[in-house]
């Protein structure tokens, strides 16, 4: 879930192998933060309830310098 350029939430689904090239993703837009984040409940316990469960991860942050 991000908000874009024009402050609208876009919640993006992908699902699929990528290394099999099956793959497909869909993005809806919602105008709300509050109506974004009720999808995302509701894609998570679609998910459980099918059997998937989180993993955390650990993002790493590349240092790049735009300020040049």
């Amino acid at each position: 879930m991000y908000q874009d350029l024009v402050g609208d939430w876009i919640v993006t689904q992908s699902w699929g192998d990528y290394t099999e090239n099956k793959c497909a993703c869909n993005q809806t837009v919602s105008t709300s933060y509050q109506d974004a984040r009720l999808m995302v409940r509701e894609i998570r316990k679609q998910l459980k309830r099918k059997g998937f469960r989180h993993v955390a991860r650990k993002e790493t942050q590349l240092g790049f310098e735009f300020d040049h």
